[in-house]
């Protein structure tokens, strides 16, 4: 029988705003000038069907800031596409399920994304779970390249892909540059292709940087990389993401995308075109923001017994719970109680190893922030 775990929407569902640490969104206020021009171009009836790779006044917005940030030459007018507008980084997950993955497996790393595995589920594909070990969740290179040769000419769901979630959702971790070499080595070896999940890039802080697999020698033929607004611009509703990589890869996968979405809002595309990298210092700013959320969030659940891993970044907590509280779902019980919750470990994990950890979304107002993680202080002081 396969393990019960928490449902992330449901707990959410139970936890008033004012507590909520759960769901991983970003539900800070929306930029102020992208809302003027956004309701702009709907004024302007901009609101009609646009390409299913997007406008090209996105995807050029887009290839200029991977081209800046990410050191990534893109051409958005390539043929066959390079870069492609998705409905947000899900869509672009969904495309390459359908496309590549099909009787197929990915090998992801635990503690994981859920909806790696639900979109490879629905599409007739397999995920495959590995797990990162210690305080510090670091990749065995020699368990990496095992796993691989065992699933990679099996019969049944043999593996294509290898899931890159760096920063990964729920940990934060920031994989090193070793350890990217580690999955670049063995998608070589075993002729792999890689998804690098990069949604959280914008929230690296610690000493290790963001490196985009992509950049590795010999990975840009062999990466599709995939990205979201929603957080970064605090606009999950809009649905607005991007998939990009070698044409070869990426090319394959536009058919798909206009099968099931036929094309992301065209309005929203127009607007948020005009301000992706109109301030210089916009995801600097994002960044210290961040940093000093955890900061206060750590020093507030460490004085109740919380350890927090060093993650390098800043969109989540990955914590283990105090001692004598049963594990993580028993604690979180207690909180909901209280009014507030977050997400036990147990809801990223196969194995028994998390069920004494929590993901704690800090991705709130201060105001939210703050009085949510008071009333995580008084439930345990009182209890």
């Amino acid at each position: 029988m396969s393990k019960a775990k928490p449902e992330i929407r449901t707990i959410t569902r139970l936890v008033p705003p004012s507590g909520n640490l759960v769901q991983g969104q970003s539900e800070l206020a929306i930029n102020p000038e992208l809302a003027r021009i956004a309701n702009q171009m709907i004024g302007e009836s901009h609101n009609h069907y646009s390409p299913s790779e997007g406008t090209k006044e996105l995807r050029r917005a887009v290839a200029g800031k991977i081209a800046t940030i990410n050191n990534i030459k893109v051409d958005p007018d390539a043929t066959p596409l390079e870069l492609m507008i998705t409905p947000g980084a899900t869509g672009g997950l969904i495309a390459i399920a359908q496309v590549y993955l099909r009787g197929a497996s990915a090998l992801a790393f635990e503690p994981y994304y859920p909806y790696h595995g639900k979109i490879l589920d629905e599409l007739g594909g397999k995920m495959e779970i590995m797990n990162l070990h210690g305080e510090n969740l670091e990749l065995d290179e020699h368990e990496l390249r095992n796993t691989c040769r065992r699933l990679k000419d099996r019969a049944n769901f043999p593996l294509k892909a290898i899931i890159a979630c760096t920063p990964a959702n729920p940990t934060g971790k920031v994989f090193t540059q070793t350890e990217l070499e580690m999955i670049a080595n063995v998608c070589h070896e075993f002729d792999l292709l890689c998804i690098s999940d990069e949604v959280y890039e914008h929230y690296v802080i610690g000493e290790h940087p963001h490196t985009p697999i992509a950049t590795l020698p010999g990975m840009w033929e062999r990466t599709i990389s995939t990205n979201s607004f929603s957080k970064s611009w605090n606009i999950s509703g809009w649905r607005l993401g991007y998939t990009y990589g070698h044409g070869s890869l990426v090319g394959k996968l536009n058919y798909s995308n206009s099968i099931f979405y036929v094309c992301s809002p065209t309005p929203l595309q127009l607007a948020l075109a005009k301000v992706l990298m109109a301030t210089p210092t916009y995801y600097e700013d994002l960044r210290a923001n961040f940093s000093s959320k955890r900061l206060r969030a750590t020093k507030a659940l460490e004085s109740v017994g919380f350890k927090i891993y060093d993650s390098g970044s800043a969109f989540y907590l990955w914590a283990r719970i105090p001692e004598g509280f049963g594990d993580a779902m028993q604690l979180n019980d207690l909180l909901m109680r209280g009014g507030v919750g977050a997400v036990p470990g147990s809801a990223f994990a196969d194995s028994d190893d998390w069920d004494n950890y929590m993901r704690i979304c800090i991705a709130r107002e201060d105001d939210v922030l703050d009085g949510a993680l008071q009333k995580v202080k008084t439930v345990l002081g009182s209890a």
